[in-house]
């Protein structure tokens, strides 16, 4: 205590020795308010500090930091709002409480303090006793009126105007990134006004002042501070090895779930900040330039060309996921394959189907869909020994070929039943098998099956078993992609196909498409609308683990429903518009035991929606309290009306 005030003491002597006037209230008393403006600029360096280091880690995911990351913010905001101006303030009060009392101030001479104790006015008599008097708990409300209003005035307005500006300041240094650290700073602030109660009434008045000035000049600085750009932001988080699961939470269960039901407002009822009908305008031209290409449907047994030779005995069939999007007919036991219809009305351009090339590793069988990324083909993998789906991905620059390297990477290491496998990322013009093809080709797994929106349509909505399994395998699936740093940035059911097997599996990952792309011409399921899309998305943010999150609860809401949550739009731009409202989910399944968990996943606020990994523990408890396996299969006579 006794080293703080002799610093403190110092800091004082300090400014009224670089000529603080000496008018009324006197020369100390100014200084004490030069004193306030300095610790007035604590936070503003804070706030200068938080977006420095943000340089460095970006915004973590688009909900939340990691946790060094959000303990380091969280400690830059309570040392540099809270912990370093309370010391000013008890230091400060030390100082004058030792002038006051007569007793030897620390870090001053005996001249200094002397000059403490002369008046300058007659008014407020010696400086000592008008900067230690009383304190700050005892004068409110006490003596008489002008002096009850003026330190209402000076130890409650005035503090509050500060705690504003310092939240000003902390939200702005936060801004294009989660704003919840925030709170450290603007929290820290008001503490002050508890935790300094014993300092002294005038030196805490002359201090607030002080702060007050400084913190109004602290938003213009903070402002003039350049953010990191969004694309640098970018560019760090697809860079993390394990993006974070957003980590809000929500407080209540569902039923079945080991809570009540939640009651509270119906997902999508609030705004996006900063989206309107123009943003969904502008992303819907963007997108609806493009021309539309013709559905591939893929025949139930295609032969190979004729010309080409049989190929060699395939391995065991495959048991991931299949890897492109229009999938073939599920076949199971006791239950006939849905008739398929050709709606293709032309051909799709494209390398036609090759003969085997001497040397080749690769014989393109036939296209099996198409899109803005380019195509996928069936073809048979020599070096494999078995019939693989290939990809391509056209890289437009140096930076989105090291993106799709990355996260093919990525994907290719991870493991889980219901994810895509990827086997090898190549240039086209590796292969002469592949000639015809450009840019990169991705080698994923291939496996005969049929999209869950196809299912829907042509069977009608699953029940609550199916739909629990295809939710929990496919949230595992993501859940361990985000934590392998890779976004699948379009879930919807028509990437999500079930095997013969009644299996769910994900497909085709974004990992072809540039960060914040959506699909919006005629592939998959979705036919011009992005009635899958995450509203944070269609406002403009950035994909995320939680954006993955809603689209999947999405894709779910439709297969018990028919439906996709929000109805579906007329075209893209009334779809954007509603995506980016936050438009109400007005076609919720109202007959099942999930509905809960459904309004918890599909709310506006990404910070809100339950973790994937919540979610499939969640659903895997419901499936074993009723006495169903976690990973049978997907019924193939759904029950529901």
């Amino acid at each position: 205590m006794e080293a703080l005030t002799a610093l403190v003491a110092s800091l004082l002597a300090g400014f009224r020795g670089l000529g603080v006037p000496d008018v009324c209230p006197g020369d100390w008393a100014w200084s004490v308010t030069a004193l306030g403006v300095l610790a007035g600029l604590l936070p503003t360096i804070g706030a200068v500090v938080v977006i420095l280091l943000r340089r460095s880690i970006g915004s973590g995911s688009s909900t939340g930091y990691s946790g060094a990351e959000s303990v380091l913010v969280a400690g830059i905001g309570v040392l540099s709002a809270g912990l370093l101006p309370l010391a000013v303030f008890v230091g400060a009060g030390g100082v004058f409480a030792d002038a006051t009392a007569g007793r030897t101030v620390p870090g001053l001479t005996a001249a200094q303090s002397a000059s403490i104790r002369v008046a300058t006015c007659s008014s407020v008599g010696t400086q000592s006793s008008y900067l230690g008097r009383g304190s700050v708990a005892g004068i409110v409300g006490g003596g008489d009126v002008v002096t009850s209003v003026t330190a209402v005035a000076l130890l409650g307005v005035v503090p509050l105007l500060a705690v504003l500006l310092v939240a000003v300041q902390a939200r702005s240094a936060l801004r294009r990134g989660p704003r919840w650290p925030a709170k450290f700073f603007w929290l820290s602030t008001f503490s002050l006004i508890l935790l300094t109660a014993a300092v002294p009434a005038g030196t805490a008045e002359h201090l607030w002042v002080g702060i007050l000035a400084a913190s109004l000049a602290g938003v213009l600085l903070v402002a003039l501070v350049p953010l990191p750009s969004r694309a640098r932001i970018e560019r760090i988080r697809a860079s993390r090895d394990a993006p974070r699961a957003p980590s809000g939470q929500s407080g209540h269960g569902a039923p079945g779930y080991g809570g009540p039901p939640d009651h509270g407002a119906v997902p999508g009822a609030g705004a996006v900040a900063a989206a309107g009908p123009s943003l969904a305008e502008r992303l819907a031209g963007r997108f609806s330039g493009r021309a539309p290409e013709a559905p591939v449907e893929l025949p139930t047994r295609a032969a190979p060309p004729p010309s080409a030779p049989p190929l060699p005995p395939a391995g065991p069939p495959p048991t991931g996921p299949a890897a492109h999007p229009a999938a073939g007919p599920m076949r199971s036991s006791g239950t006939p394959a849905p008739t398929r219809r050709n709606t293709a009305a032309a051909p799709v351009p494209g390398p036609p189907p090759t003969v085997p090339v001497r040397g080749a590793r690769f014989r393109l069988l036939r296209r099996l869909g198409s899109g803005g990324f380019g195509g996928v083909w069936l073809a048979h993998d020599a070096k494999l020994g078995r019939t693989v789906a290939i990809k391509s991905a056209h890289a437009a620059d140096a930076e989105t070929e090291e993106r799709i390297r990355r996260e093919a990477a990525a994907l290719g290491a991870m493991r889980h039943p219901c994810c895509v496998q990827i086997y090898d990322l190549l240039p086209a013009s590796a292969d002469p098998g592949l000639a015809g093809m450009e840019g990169l080709v991705i080698v994923m797994q291939y496996i005969d099956g049929v999209s869950l929106g196809q299912l829907v349509a042509e069977r009608g909505p699953v029940d609550d078993v199916s739909a629990a399994r295809i939710w929990a395998g496919v949230a595992g699936a993501l859940d361990t992609a985000h934590r392998a740093g890779v976004l699948h940035r379009d879930i919807k059911p028509g990437n999500i196909v079930v095997d013969p097997q009644g299996h769910p599996h994900l497909i085709d990952f974004g990992i072809a498409r540039k960060q914040g792309d959506t699909t919006l011409t005629q592939t998959g399921f979705v036919l011009g609308t992005p009635d899958y899309l995450a509203p944070e998305t269609a406002a403009g943010q950035p994909a995320s683990p939680a954006s993955d999150a809603w689209q999947l609860a999405a894709a779910v809401s439709f297969a018990l429903s028919g439906h996709a949550p929000r109805g579906e739009a007329q075209d893209a731009v009334a779809g954007l518009r509603a995506a980016a409202s936050g438009a109400k989910l007005t076609h919720l399944p109202t007959r099942t035991a999930h509905l809960s968990l459904l309004k918890q996943e599909l709310r506006t606020d990404p910070a809100k929606r339950p973790d994937l990994r919540t979610v499939e523990s969640k659903l895997d408890g419901w499936l074993r309290r009723h006495g169903y396996r976690v990973d049978g299969p997907v019924t193939a006579m759904f029950q529901r009306p």
